[in-house]
């Protein structure tokens, strides 16, 4: 997708346009909050799952044939979002009430192998993803991935449904998910979600930089992307294996400091020292994304983990949705605030010349989620 868009947008206009479209993620409680107190056909999950995945992927299909005017496609790609992100809800809320049922020794277990299946899916994308665009172009490319949601709705049918749930009024609901939300060892571990997601990237800026300037071909991209998915793989098994019972603060301390000493080291490829030392350019790429999704997965897993074993039963969906749905609005102002920032400073797809003041200063808040370490003080995976 981001190589598509490359074609004919700005990298500002890239990050403003992948921040829309993250905003039917941050509506995740209102998809929860819905199939919580309204059953359908007296179902509360399988009928969205279907919605969600037909909407999605039709508007994969349209995609190609829409013209490349900013409006249309953001409406277009927002609208297949927000079906997918439909889908991922209940399927999100099904987990929660199987891992409800774990046992403090199988914490987080459930959820683990959900999230490496979750890669796998992703790495086969990123491996085949990469040789369709080559062989296939972006319109076959697309149309290939509008099957994908149709084999969410299908399998939803297919599933052994429970029994049919009876309509609950929403203030029922509501006050359920308000006794909970007030807890203190909710409310200070979201904020802290938040503020690691919410400081500004510049994810888009560094695509065009690799293409323009290093001269970066699909096929490397697929590359960077499979690698991803991999490491992803590996750092939720990593977490299972041996993470689940470390207190939060330890994890999130050492991954957020190593992650800020490491992802300085991308302004030796901006610079190009690296070519100096001998190294090549994507040897740096492979070690930023090493890096970062590591990160991310240390960050993540412990937090799912404790939101599943905090819903209740009646607003699984509702209030586990809330709590992944502050990760992606604080992706939303994330995406925003680097675009604003890569347009201040005037970084363009031809102008990089100010990427490293760029990046110095997003470097420089991702400080503030490492001193705010205190928030997840005293909270344990128990």
């Amino acid at each position: 997708m981001r190589y598509w868009m490359m074609e004919w947008v700005t990298p500002a206009q890239m990050s403003a346009i992948f921040g829309i479209t993250s905003i039917p993620w941050c509506l995740k409680p209102l998809y929860g909050f819905l199939s919580d107190s309204y059953p359908i056909c007296g179902y509360r999950r399988r009928p969205y799952m279907v919605i969600g995945g037909y909407l999605s992927s039709i508007m994969w299909i349209l995609l190609p044939f829409c013209p490349r005017d900013e409006f249309v496609v953001t409406l277009v790609m927002t609208l297949s979002s927000t079906g997918l992100c439909l889908a991922d809800v209940m399927a999100d809320s099904l987990l929660v009430e199987i891992a409800r049922a774990e046992s403090d020794e199988d914490k987080g277990t459930i959820q683990s192998y959900s999230w490496m299946l979750r890669f796998a899916g992703g790495l086969s994308a990123s491996i085949f993803g990469a040789i369709a665009y080559d062989y296939m172009g972006a319109v076959q490319v697309f149309h290939l991935n509008s099957l994908i949601p149709v084999c969410i709705a299908v399998s939803a049918m297919c599933m052994d449904g429970s029994r049919p749930s009876k309509r609950v009024h929403w203030r029922d609901t509501a006050q359920k998910l308000s006794s909970v939300v007030r807890k203190s060892n909710l409310y200070r571990p979201a904020m802290f979600l938040f503020l690691i997601c919410a400081m500004p990237g510049y994810g888009s800026v560094l695509t065009f930089f690799y293409e323009r300037k290093l001269g970066f071909t699909p096929d490397k991209f697929g590359t960077l992307d499979v690698l991803g998915h991999v490491v992803a793989i590996i750092g939720t098994f990593i977490y299972k294996k041996y993470l689940r019972n470390l207190s939060f603060r330890r994890i999130f301390g050492v991954a957020l400091f190593l992650s800020f000493i490491l992802e300085n080291t991308l302004l030796l490829l901006v610079f190009h020292t690296n070519r100096s030392l001998g190294i090549p350019d994507f040897v740096f790429a492979l070690i930023e994304r090493i890096v970062i999704t590591l990160v991310g997965q240390f960050i993540t897993m412990p937090m799912v983990v404790l939101g599943a074993r905090l819903c209740p039963v009646g607003v699984e969906g509702t209030l586990y949705a809330l709590l992944m749905s502050i990760t992606n609005i604080g992706g939303v102002v994330s995406e925003e605030w680097g675009s604003l920032l890569t347009t201040m400073f005037g970084v363009s797809s031809t102008n990089f010349s100010n990427l490293w003041k760029l990046m110095l200063l997003c470097h420089f808040f991702d400080l503030i989620p490492l001193f705010s370490i205190n928030l997840v003080r005293d909270i344990t995976p128990e």
